[in-house]
């Protein structure tokens, strides 16, 4: 599978910045990166061909990821001098956000039963629905589902113990096939020259991916997520998989709401008077460690060599939907990394998050503090 297809999602970093809470991971993170390759399999490639679960760093990923935060900073800036406040770098739009239950299905296989999957189990969670980049919902665009469970036993890698924390996005591959081309992208966003980015030839599948990922929608409660990037799956090193999310069948009511700039809230209160929303839990195992890399976040996992398999049930019931509960969801912070070893983030978008979610984080934190 060659490197060449790198494509573009909005939501390439996540939807959030938490400032992680002293784990160690967190305190030697550039380090970390800056290791990796020593740390996993040898980073040559022809004489050690991939094995399943394996990463493979790129030697630059740790200034790649520094020169990323400079730029993301000064694009927050930039973003923040007309609007006041900073906001999140992407999934800028809360379209709401909601309490639920996250509850393990009963009698998984016995591979399945790994991290939070181990028992069955119900979780009180969290979810935010946004907008990747549009202000207006009749607009295209990618959007985005952030997922936080609570009551979580274990350690986790980085932030607050008890939580566990899945972002998805609107479309099954990223328009950044990894952190370089990442960089490209927030460089040419910060220089107010975009089309740079999409008209170089090594970033034409990024626009292929935009094209297709950014759509018009009637209702975010009735459509598919998927989280992109891999993850580890239980303490198996050769055991990854990618999260998606769909709605369960059956589920979606016919509700007709009114098309403006702030349609899609009001579509998913009226779904909630309908009925309670619902979708499924699923993971899909990586196969192939060439048709199915860990490090090219912009291939999609075959469906058919692969298929999704089930593992929880998500229920939204109706509940709050006043203007303090969305208060607090645009305070609220979701990170890959706030995540059990179990389900470590996996590749290169996923490690450079590390270290931006921390600086982003405490930056966004001391600009809002001064206005």
């Amino acid at each position: 599978m060659p490197k060449t297809t790198r494509p573009l999602s909005n939501s390439a970093l996540g939807n959030s910045d938490r400032q992680p809470a002293g784990r160690k991971l967190a305190s030697r993170h550039a380090a970390g990166i800056a290791s990796t390759c020593l740390l996993l399999a040898a980073c040559s490639g022809a004489d050690n061909p991939l094995k399943l679960g394996q990463e493979r760093s790129g030697d630059r990923e740790a200034q790649q990821t520094a020169q990323m935060i400079e730029a993301i900073k000064d694009v927050s800036r930039q973003r923040a001098a007309g609007e006041g406040l900073v906001k999140r770098f992407n999934q800028v739009k809360t379209l709401g956000c909601f309490d639920a239950n996250f509850s393990v299905a009963k009698n998984l296989p016995v591979e399945l039963r790994q991290g939070i999957f181990a028992q069955e189990n119900e979780y009180p969670a969290q979810l935010r629905f946004a907008n990747a980049s549009e202000n207006d919902d009749t607009e295209k665009d990618f959007r985005g589902l952030s997922i936080k469970l609570k009551g979580v036993s274990g350690v986790p890698l980085w932030g607050v113990e008890g939580e566990q924390d899945f972002l998805l996005n609107s479309h099954p591959v990223l328009f950044a096939a990894d952190p370089a081309d990442f960089l490209d992208f927030i460089e040419a966003t910060r220089k107010e020259r975009l089309w740079q980015y999409f008209l170089n030839p090594a970033h034409f599948y990024s626009l292929l991916v935009v094209l297709k990922g950014r759509e018009k929608i009637a209702n975010p409660f009735a459509i598919r997520y998927w989280s992109t990037t891999p993850y580890r799956f239980g303490s198996d090193q050769t055991r990854a998989v990618k999260y998606s999310v769909r709605p369960c069948e059956g589920a979606v009511p016919d509700i007709k709401v009114k098309a403006h700039s702030d349609f899609l809230t009001d579509a998913m209160h009226a779904h909630l008077q309908a009925t309670p929303a619902c979708f499924d839990f699923m993971v899909q195992f990586q196969t192939d460690p060439v048709a199915m890399p860990i490090e090219n976040a912009a291939v999609l996992w075959s469906e058919a060599e692969s298929p999704f398999i089930k593992v929880a049930n998500i229920t939204i019931e109706p509940g709050d939907t006043s203007a303090a509960t969305r208060a607090n969801c645009e305070a609220m912070t979701f990170n890959p990394w706030q995540s059990l070893e179990a389900h470590r983030p996996l590749g290169g978008i996923n490690r450079t998050r590390l270290a931006i979610y921390s600086e982003i984080g405490k930056f966004r934190q001391e600009e809002n503090a001064r206005r």
